[in-house]
């Protein structure tokens, strides 16, 4: 519940949209952001995951797949299992729609989008629509903060993509 003006109310859901340039082409950041070990690396230190099934993640996430996993803050908080489909991979597009949840979250709606911008660059989306019940507002917030988080990664491991032979 927030409070606004005196009256209070229930926030149902929130949008969190956060974009950044990547020096590499699309196509480069597109074969790399469908790569479990992609995940991994961008989410750390904020943020960690392993699967439930001790099986570990798929080398690249597919269309339809849905996974259950061990979320963790600062990757010793545990959170509880997340549950993580892939409802949409548009090879095409280069979009990937998600739809998650967890203890904390019902509904973690997730899209993934990579543009061209030029030969060596593209813009690389990330669109999280949140529902935490009375928690969505502080949700929201620690989300704004690791999607940064997770762009900055993403910015300086693209630097590598640019190198021939990577």
């Amino acid at each position: 519940m927030a409070v606004y003006n005196g009256a209070m109310f229930r926030a149902k859901s929130m949008k969190v949209d956060v974009s950044t340039q990547l020096n590499c082409s699309a196509v480069k950041a597109w074969n790399e952001v469908q790569k479990s070990s992609l995940l991994l690396h961008v989410m750390w230190p904020l943020a960690g995951i392993v699967s439930v099934d001790g099986q570990g993640f798929p080398e690249r996430w597919t269309e339809g797949l849905t996974i259950q996993c061990r979320s963790y803050l600062f990757g010793f908080i545990p959170i509880g299992v997340r549950n993580l489909h892939f409802q949409r991979i548009d090879q095409t597009n280069f979009e990937i729609l998600t739809l998650e949840n967890d203890p904390l979250v019902k509904s973690w709606k997730h899209a993934i989008s990579i543009k061209p911008l030029g030969q060596d660059r593209s813009i690389y989306r990330d669109v999280i629509d949140i529902d935490a019940g009375r928690l969505t507002v502080l949700v929201w917030a620690w989300v704004n903060w690791f999607y940064r988080h997770r762009q900055r990664r993403w910015r300086a491991f693209a630097k590598t993509l640019r190198t021939p032979g990577l």
